[in-house]
């Protein structure tokens, strides 16, 4: 009976000793999923740094996603500033133009957040008007 429990610990202890291991490695992917996710946000906060998850993680489906997200916002964004700038500039229509602006800022801003809620919720959901434009590939 004592050679049948010997056995038995022989058995369980090599388990045993590949738990912490185990362990460490799940520790280790979601402190690495959790830094792909901040990173991600930084993209789309800081419209300019649309290329740190490609240069973070440049075969990563998930970090090209939202770097293709973050660019199109921040060329739409630059855009769309420029030419409703200009246009407040016409005498009589200006206002309009203006208040305009306004608005396109504010809605910029709104896809801003909803892509940071994505990449922290780590979803690759296209955002509203402009989620179909691809840029990177």
């Amino acid at each position: 009976m004592d050679e049948e429990n010997k056995q038995t610990q022989k058995e369980v202890r090599p388990q045993e000793e590949n738990m912490p291991a185990q362990q460490e490695n799940g520790r280790q992917k979601n402190e690495d999923d959790t830094q792909k996710k901040v990173i991600c946000a930084i993209a789309y906060l800081f419209g300019i740094l649309f290329f740190l998850p490609l240069i973070m993680y440049p075969n990563d489906r998930f970090a090209r996603f939202h770097a293709n997200q973050s660019l199109v916002v921040l060329l739409s964004a630059v855009i769309g500033s420029a030419v409703l700038g200009l246009l407040s500039w016409i005498p009589a229509v200006g206002i309009v133009f203006s208040v305009l602006l306004y608005v396109f800022e504010v809605l910029m801003l709104v896809l801003c957040i909803l892509g940071i809620v994505s990449a922290a919720k780590a979803e690759e959901k296209e955002l509203p008007l402009l989620g179909k434009i691809r840029i990177l590939r």
